[in-house]
């Protein structure tokens, strides 16, 4: 095993650079090429990385080695209104995909950063649908398993902000079932909705996006938040977003 491990290259990289709250420490990252590699990895301790838009990394780095899917598994394929794509596939990019060959369903995620296979583990979403609304299935890693397998949709219970399998799934691929709809309409939703995001949250600062969940619909964690008179609260570089309340900026 251990001979198999040396072949795969691996790099020093500071998490800072990799992370969008521009925070952490160092580590060795792993570019996976095969999914042969992945098995290999998996014998020993890891973490996955993805965009890094939801990190939190402490300075002192990470001891666990950092995999990162690489160019093979950044592939889209149309198939009428089935659409299959890879993990490491950008969601935006997705999405206005999507959009431009009319095929409706994901433009509600349009400005959500992360990758697809990101997206899939946390049920990305915002308040207009999550991306396991249009789901067919997914080809997954589960822990302990020998190979990857298919689960159709039903088989996976997800839930807000959770694709709820187990802890250390590994997301490979997903298929996707959309709607046939007007590019024109699609593309001009996907750019209002970025631009409401735009206009409510701080994209432009240092952040890993909202901080919480929200404990309900009625009582969103920036409202609550806000109501206790914290935003613009700082503890050194960490403040508390004076344009939305769930966002803690660098």
């Amino acid at each position: 095993m251990t001979v198999e491990l040396t072949r795969i290259p691996m790099t020093s990289i500071q998490l800072a650079d990799y992370t969008t709250m521009r925070v952490g420490g160092a580590a060795e990252l792993i570019e996976i090429g095969y999914s042969e590699d992945l098995m290999v990895l998996m014998a020993y301790p890891y973490r996955m990385l993805g965009k890094g838009e939801n990190l939190l990394v402490v300075p002192s780095g990470v001891t666990e080695r950092l995999l990162k899917f690489g160019q093979p598994f950044n592939t889209l394929e149309f198939d009428g209104q089935r659409v299959r794509v890879g993990a490491a596939y950008d969601l935006g990019r997705l999405v206005a995909a999507c959009a431009r060959q009319g095929l409706a369903g994901l433009e509600g995620l349009a400005g959500v950063p992360a990758t697809v296979g990101g997206a899939l583990y946390m049920n990305a979403g915002t308040a207009v649908c999550w991306i396991f609304d249009v789901v067919s299935r997914v080809e997954v890693l589960l822990p302990g398993a020998q190979h990857p397998q298919w689960l159709q949709r039903e088989d996976v219970p997800a839930v807000y902000r959770s694709s709820g399998l187990p802890p250390g799934t590994i997301f490979l691929a997903c298929e996707l079932l959309l709607k046939n709809g007007d590019a024109s309409s699609l593309k001009h939703q996907s750019s209002e909705f970025k631009r409401h995001k735009a206009a409510t949250q701080p994209l432009t600062m240092r952040s890993a996006g909202c901080i919480f969940k929200n404990p309900d619909k009625e009582q969103p964690a920036g409202k609550l938040i806000q109501d206790h008179g914290l935003k613009g609260e700082r503890v050194g570089a960490a403040v508390v977003s004076d344009v939305h309340a769930n966002f803690i900026v660098n």
